[in-house]
């Protein structure tokens, strides 16, 4: 809503009021001369029409069409366009229409026009009606007539607002000259200045409020000169409080004893909490954290509502960073304004509980470490050597007990006396001064801060021990001594091992010699035992290398039994029939029936003949591959998909005696340059651990050789089957020689750990093994295309067996 003065507010109701009845004049005004102009278009319609039938009905008559055109020549300023109808309702003649002709006057269809008046007039002469006569007589002049009217109108309503305007502005200066005066006079007392009078003060309503405001303003002067000075009073009152809040070290607010809002903090209180008085204020100290434990709180302040004061209620806070202190909180309640309110002090208290916390940790852990040191004796004195401090180990050592030993007995007294002359003397001696008492032990250790000596301790029943004591001074703050530390170990047991080491010592020569000769016996031994190790190594792994290849050739052998029985059949058969030809040949019998059926037999023959020998060529040539790969182990260029399917199809007659299927998936053209022997017997013994271990109790099963490329040198062949898995217990063992679940069932402990050294040791490779306990295991193995050149030959497996691991 603007915010107008009145002089405008006026002028603006009144120039709205004045636009509003004009608006109504104006709307009136065109809506009769509209109408005017509607009956004055009529009455020309009509009189156009009566002219027109008159002049024309006597040329329809008599067919003079040529008049006709005349006199619509001498009225075509008013007429758009007309169409003459006969007796007939046909066209006769027709000018301005620009629609399609109509051939009848009932087929007529008007156009509908703003600014056209269509009219139909029958042609009536004597009675006699002769056609009709359609025509549009324009209307133009009404329009431009009523857009005329219309803009006068507006043009006189404009100048008519604006000479009101004018006047109105005059006029509303005139009557609020008095009330712009009362307005700058209110406006200078709402701002302060209360010497601001009021000129006008005449008998009307704008005088009687001109003296009001005079009288106002005098009565704000003296109440705001009073409200100054217990204002100033006041701020001095609260400035000595706030200096005696500020004064205060420690944490100190007032709050409402109602709601525990704060309503002043000191700088103790934003030191201690980090907390700013401006973040405080209006806030309770649980809504900004600092008791970290809320029924703290609630224990201070039920005390205060009862008693009145709460002093040293020792509290733990947190400061705004998070951290902890503990605090020391007195408070009490005070009348502020008739409210109760809370002034609390609160000490840090943090530092001083450290403090002592540390000192009594420090007395504890060294009490500890006191009563813990029972193999070592602990003996304070004072500067006379009077005992002050005597632990558990040195009663232990000592015989004595700590009460009978605390400011009663000597240093002197737990020592030998004529150890302690010597001593006295030889210090005597060396400092050239008389040294004798507590000095004997504490001369070195003022000198150099400490000494280590050995000594011969006395104990309570006469018995004599020899000690390592190691003698420091105590100082105080100020680096005056105040007595004397001892710690002593008993060393007796080193000193008699010492002894029995050098007796020791005299015989060992002769030990030595005797033991040398025992250990050549030994060493000659055990190269007899490795020999025969190696030698038993070497025939288990060639026998396992034969009994690979063994099964291979009892495979293929029963393999090619099967088709070569089977040709020799069909041979024999058709010998027989060859026979049987010739016998009809010779003496003439044959005939062609016989002779087309001996062919038919003979074709099939061949064809099963055919098919056989090409398996057991197959057989024989993969065997062959396979064995020579094996025997010469040579490295050669070769197809991995082609060396995996030999030897596969070497295993497929062994498999298939087993519920268990192999499925080979790899690529063509991966091109390798390796020992296909070494591999091939990698597959074989693949094959042959998941058949014996990996689908033990299981009626079916799934093996899978699959090959890959990874990157431009390497291929990745995994071998895996659905058994059951191996156990975890054994899953850092499987490549171990001689390490098997079947011991004595079958298994030697060989096959993985020849697959391990294989792919390690020969084909430059790496061998990982996954296995999930009933799901299956994987075998991954990643080999070069190109197999590295190494010394170790490929077949001697011997040669890497134990190396592996």
């Amino acid at each position: 809503m603007l915010k107008l003065s009145l002089r405008w507010k006026l002028i603006l109701v009144s120039v709205l009021v004045e636009v509003v009845m004009l608006s109504i004049l104006v709307g009136n005004s065109l809506r009769f001369n509209e109408r005017n102009l509607s009956q004055l278009t009529d009455m020309r319609a009509r009189e156009m029409s009566h002219l027109l039938s008159t002049a024309i009905a006597p040329s329809l008559a008599q067919k003079d069409y040529g008049a006709i055109r005349d006199i619509f020549r001498t009225h075509e300023h008013g007429v758009d366009y007309f169409l003459l109808f006969g007796q007939e309702h046909q066209l006769i003649l027709h000018s301005g229409w620009t629609k399609s002709l109509p051939a009848t006057s009932d087929a007529l269809q008007l156009p509908v026009a703003s600014d056209r008046q269509d009219v139909r007039v029958p042609i009536v002469s004597g009675g006699i009606n002769h056609g009709e006569l359609v025509f549009g007589l324009s209307t133009r002049f009404v329009q431009d007539a009523q857009k005329k009217l219309f803009e006068e109108s507006v043009l006189i309503s404009f100048f008519e607002v604006v000479l009101s305007t004018i006047f109105l502005f005059l006029l509303g200066l005139w009557l609020t000259r008095h009330l712009r005066q009362l307005e700058a006079a209110a406006n200078a007392i709402s701002a302060g200045e209360f010497d601001t009078k009021v000129q006008y003060t005449g008998q009307d309503e704008i005088g009687v409020v001109g003296h009001a405001l005079n009288v106002m303003s005098d009565q704000l002067a003296n109440e705001i000169a009073a409200l100054r000075h217990s204002e100033q009073q006041q701020r001095e009152t609260a400035n000595r409080l706030l200096a005696v809040f500020e004064a205060v070290p420690d944490y100190m607010t007032l709050s409402q004893f109602d709601t525990g809002r704060i309503l002043y903090a000191n700088a103790g209180f934003e030191r201690l909490t980090g907390h700013s008085k401006q973040d405080a204020i209006g806030k309770t100290s649980l809504e900004l954290g600092i008791w970290s434990d809320p029924d703290q709180r609630k224990i201070w302040t039920s005390m205060i509502a009862v008693q009145g004061t709460v002093s040293d209620f020792q509290g733990k806070m947190q400061t705004k960073d998070g951290q902890f202190k503990s605090g020391l909180l007195s408070a009490a309640i005070v009348e502020v304004d008739g409210a109760r309110h809370i002034v609390a002090i609160c000490k840090d208290i943090t530092d001083r509980l450290e403090a002592e916390t540390k000192v009594e940790a420090a007395r504890r852990d060294l009490q500890s470490v006191l009563d813990a040191a029972s193999e070592i004796s602990i003996i304070a004195t004072n500067k006379e050597g009077l005992v002050t401090i005597f632990n558990r180990g040195a009663e232990k050592m000592l015989g004595y007990r700590a009460y009978e030993s605390v400011g009663q007995l000597h240093a002197a007294d737990f020592h030998d006396v004529d150890e302690l002359e010597q001593r006295g003397r030889e210090l005597s001696q060396k400092f050239g001064r008389e040294i004798s008492g507590i000095d004997i032990f504490s001369t070195i250790a003022t000198m150099y801060g400490m000494e280590t000596r050995n000594w011969i301790y006395i104990t309570k029943y006469g018995k004599k021990i020899h000690v390592s004591l190691s003698v420091t001074a105590l100082t105080n703050t100020d680096q005056e001594i105040t007595g004397y530390l001892g710690i002593a170990r008993d060393i007796t047991p080193q000193i008699e091992a010492r002894a029995a080491l050098n007796q020791l010592n005299s015989e060992l020569e002769s030990r030595v010699q005797q033991r040398t000769a025992e250990l050549e016996l030994a060493n000659h031994e055990l190269a007899s035992t490795m020999g025969h190790l190696q030698m038993a190594q070497t025939e288990l792994l060639r026998s396992e290398k034969l009994r690979a290849l063994g099964d291979v050739v009892a495979v293929v052998a029963h393999e090619l039994n099967t088709p070569i029985g089977n040709c020799l059949t069909v041979a024999s058969t058709l010998m027989e029939k060859s026979r049987e030809i010739s016998s009809a040949f010779d003496d003439g019998s044959l005939k062609r029936s016989l002779l087309a059926a001996y062919l038919q037999d003979t074709e099939q023959g061949m064809g099963i003949l055919l098919r056989g020998l090409n398996r057991s060529s197959e057989l024989v040539i993969n065997f062959k591959q396979v064995a020579a790969d094996q025997v010469s182990d040579q490295r050669r260029p070769f197809d991995l998909r082609a060396v995996v399917h030999d030897v596969t199809s070497l295993l497929q007659p062994m498999l298939r005696k087993t519920p268990f299927v192999l499925h080979v998936d790899i690529p063509e053209k991966l091109k390798m340059d390796s020992f296909p022997g070494a591999l091939e017997q990698i597959v074989t013994n693949l094959i042959n651990n998941a058949v014996t271990h990996a689908f033990e109790g299981r009626s079916s099963g799934t093996m899978t050789i699959h090959a890959e490329l990874i990157g431009p040198d390497k291929v990745k062949i995994i071998f895996a089957d659905d058994g059951i898995g191996i156990e975890t217990a054994h899953m850092s063992r499987v490549f171990d020689p001689f390490y098997t679940t079947k011991m004595g069932r079958g298994g030697t402990g060989l096959g993985l750990n020849i697959v391990h050294n294989i792919v390690i040791k020969m084909l430059g490779g790496k061998l990982e093994v996954e296995s999930i306990v009933g799901t299956g295991t994987r075998f991954i193995i990643y080999l070069p295309l190109t197999a590295p050149h190494t010394d170790t030959v490929p077949g001697d497996t011997n040669n890497a067996l134990f190396t592996a691991r």
